[in-house]
């Protein structure tokens, strides 16, 4: 038998051709392949850093009640521990900035916009946080004076809570969180007799608060909406002024005048809840009860009634301002798209 080796050589030189044009080809789809899965990889860790940063954000919220016999730095320590848990979420976007910067691929510039948008609402609040917590950190228990006139609270401090509050309210507002108005009728809440609410905030002509005083305003603390409380601490204008002796004094300066003998009555219920909220939270804030025994803790217990109704809206209004945010970003992370053009970048459209 015979072999013809020149038909050999030319089935095997297609042969080589062949395979070299198959595995010239399929290394361009398994290069696509691996870009691919490098971006898909990237996603991934981009989701797990992203839940990350939910989970970690919701264990450091929440407040535990402030009772009647806590000292004024519970609250301070409370507003410590939301700027840690801030400071924490903003470390972690910015780590999640650096891995998205890393995504091949893909165009990541809408979603870096929002991180650092994000971050910008986060400072802010945690500026806002501070200052709230160095003047709300005084070692002592809200104070009840049952033999002399009450005492106003610091004014530095209380206007100190008060801008606090009101940069909260608006760094909230501009990230798309609804600021309830809260129920409130406006009903001015008279002191013309020492056993109304106010005389525990302020006295009654320059002493001490008639009998039952504490009841009327634990009455009025409890019926006082929590979103009308922090409206009126965020409107307060007044702090450290002379009480009028009509009705017409706001929660500023409720919590830091006292009735030089007058009859100082408040604007609303409202005004009033919530004056009792920055007096038990600031130093030298001081109440009034006509005796010793019972009205003191009926005041101690309606103070701090008080202070929890302003900490559980702020603590809300804080949590939603951050998820509102992280909401915006989970969003922009869902568009990144691969695109299948080096060098070409696409996002995609919901």
């Amino acid at each position: 038998m015979k072999i013809n080796i020149k038909n050999i050589k030319v089935k095997s030189i297609c042969a080589t051709l062949f395979i070299s044009l198959f595995l010239s080809c399929n290394s361009g789809v398994i290069e696509e392949l691996e870009k691919k899965k490098t971006f898909a990889d990237s996603l991934v860790k981009i989701g797990h850093g992203f839940q990350e940063i939910f989970g970690s954000f919701g264990n450091a919220f929440g407040f535990t009640a402030v009772k009647s016999t806590d000292n004024r730095s519970i609250v301070g320590d409370y507003f410590e521990k939301i700027k840690k848990g801030l400071a924490d979420t903003k470390g972690k976007l910015d780590a999640l900035a650096k891995d998205i910067s890393s995504v091949p691929h893909a165009d990541t510039t809408e979603v870096k916009a929002v991180i650092s948008s994000s971050i910008e609402v986060i400072i802010k609040m945690i500026d806002s946080v501070t200052k709230i917590a160095g003047v709300t950190k005084e070692n002592t228990s809200i104070d009840v004076n049952h033999s002399s006139k009450p005492a106003g609270a610091n004014p530095d401090s209380v206007k100190t809570v008060i801008a606090g509050v009101k940069d909260i309210i608006e760094t909230a507002k501009g990230s798309g969180v609804q600021i309830e108005p809260g129920s409130d009728n406006g009903t001015p809440v008279t002191n013309d007799d020492g056993a109304k609410a106010p005389a525990a905030l302020v006295g009654k002509n320059s002493i001490q608060a008639g009998a039952n005083a504490g009841h009327a305003l634990a009455d009025e603390v409890a019926k006082a909406d929590p979103w009308a409380m922090i409206n009126k601490i965020k409107d307060s204008t007044k702090t450290g002024t002379a009480l009028t002796s009509n009705t017409d004094n706001d929660a500023g300066q409720l919590a830091t005048g006292t009735d030089s003998g007058t009859t100082a009555g408040a604007k609303s219920t409202a005004d009033l809840a919530s004056a009792a909220a920055l007096k038990a939270m600031t130093n030298k804030g001081q109440f009034s009860a006509n005796s010793a025994n019972e009205e003191v803790k009926v005041i101690k217990g309606a103070a701090a009634s008080a202070v929890n109704k302003v900490l559980g809206v702020l603590d809300l209004i804080i949590r939603k301002t951050v998820v509102k945010n992280l909401e915006k970003l989970r969003e922009a992370v869902e568009k990144i798209q691969y695109s299948e053009t080096t060098g070409e970048v696409t996002e995609g459209k919901n």
